[in-house]
């Protein structure tokens, strides 16, 4: 420990291997989500095409099997240049920013220095949602299996407590887990209703339920505002913006964005679950630094 008479502070030995120990579980931690980054890709591009998921890649171009080199998760993008080896057509961007982001996600859930049993469960929901925010991105839906599979999920955060809850309150929390996820549901759900699906997917709903029995109610209210947020501002700026972003080759909404045009909203929501989950981001409060 320093005092007032030293000139300069060493790091104890315990200190040291503390720090050592911090940074390698950072980088096993953001090594294990480029892998597992790279296996969502594969869930990604393949689910729902007829595609067995397993077997070896291949190039979605020329159907050339991929080699081990071609497999690293990032440094073979771009020491392809972005092409295949084979035949040299363009690999999609997709690959090496999921791979980056499910990394940086898995850094995030380990920073945040909880218990085992909400870690594990934590890095799986996490995948979960980078699968359907780049789905939804891709073809404007959430498949059903990744979506009742992320909501099972968020239930599980709720095991540890519910299994030190006495037998007869086991019901009562139970269901206020489930209610936590109707009620921040229920503003989507009627906004369905009401546009009988053109403002938005029923999957979104269904996300926003999933969110619930995450985060809590005042939490998932929260991420789906920022959501709405974030989802307004980009929108405006496709359909007010300049002609080269109104032109801009931005899939699935690529070409002409006009108010009929449909834009995927379940990466919105993700983003903003993930400002409130790593970052307690809070728009009451931002909003009384302003008052």
């Amino acid at each position: 420990m320093c005092t007032v008479s030293h000139t300069r502070c060493r790091a104890t030995p315990e200190e040291v291997r503390y720090t050592e120990g911090t940074m390698f579980a950072l980088i096993i931690m953001a090594a294990s989500g480029l892998i597992v980054g790279s296996f969502l890709n594969v869930y990604i591009v393949r689910s729902h095409t007829g595609r067995s998921m397993a077997g070896r890649s291949g190039c979605m171009s020329c159907g050339a099997q991929l080699r081990w080199w071609e497999l690293i998760p990032v440094v073979s993008f771009f020491a392809l240049r972005g092409h295949c080896a084979t035949c040299g057509s363009a690999i999609t961007h997709q690959y090496w920013m999921v791979e980056l982001a499910t990394a940086a996600l898995f850094v995030l859930v380990w920073l945040q220095d909880v218990p085992l049993w909400y870690t594990i469960i934590a890095l799986v929901l996490v995948s979960l949602l980078v699968v359907i925010a780049v789905y939804d991105f891709r073809h404007t839906i959430i498949p059903n299996e990744v979506m009742y599979t992320f909501m099972v999920g968020a239930a599980a955060l709720h095991i540890p407590a519910l299994s030190t809850a006495p037998l007869s309150a086991l019901p009562m929390q139970s269901a206020l887990v489930a209610l936590s996820g109707v009620l921040v549901a229920l503003p989507l759900l009627l906004l369905w209703l009401v546009s009988q699906g053109r403002w938005m997917g029923l999957g979104d709903v269904k996300l926003a339920f999933g969110f619930g029995l995450m985060v809590g109610v005042y939490n998932g209210l929260m991420a789906v505002m920022l959501g709405f947020l974030m989802g307004a501002v980009v929108g405006s700026a496709l359909l007010y913006g300049p002609q080269v972003i109104r032109r801009a080759s931005l899939s699935p909404v690529g070409g002409r964005f006009t108010m009929k045009s449909e834009i995927p909203f379940a990466p919105f929501l993700i983003v903003g679950l993930f400002l409130v989950f790593f970052f307690g981001v809070d728009m009451i409060e931002l909003a009384n630094l302003f008052v």
